[in-house]
């Protein structure tokens, strides 16, 4: 029964790392799409500051989603070393 939540544990915490770098990279589709077009179309620094801010906040809130789940990921660590001692022992 350990072997199976070893494994359950171990498929959780894979899953939450390519989640959390997924996040991490992968932009959110149309998120500056407004600001991006208001600058293409009228070309300035204001609507060019406009845009990046936004670009900025993107990032921000890409960390704000991915945080969580890399703290779940980061907390998933002590079962799996306490399971797998388990299972060394026993073994």
């Amino acid at each position: 029964m350990n072997r199976v939540w070893y494994r359950v544990l171990r498929v959780f915490e894979v899953t939450a790392i390519v989640v959390v770098v997924l996040i991490l990279i992968v932009p959110i589709q149309d998120y500056a799409k407004r600001e991006h077009m208001q600058w293409y179309l009228h070309p300035s620094a204001e609507t060019l500051r406009i845009f990046r801010e936004k670009q900025h906040e993107e990032s921000r809130v890409r960390l704000m989603i991915a945080a969580p789940i890399a703290t779940a990921a980061l907390l998933l660590v002590f079962p799996l070393f306490r399971l797998r001692s388990k299972l060394k022992k026993s073994a």
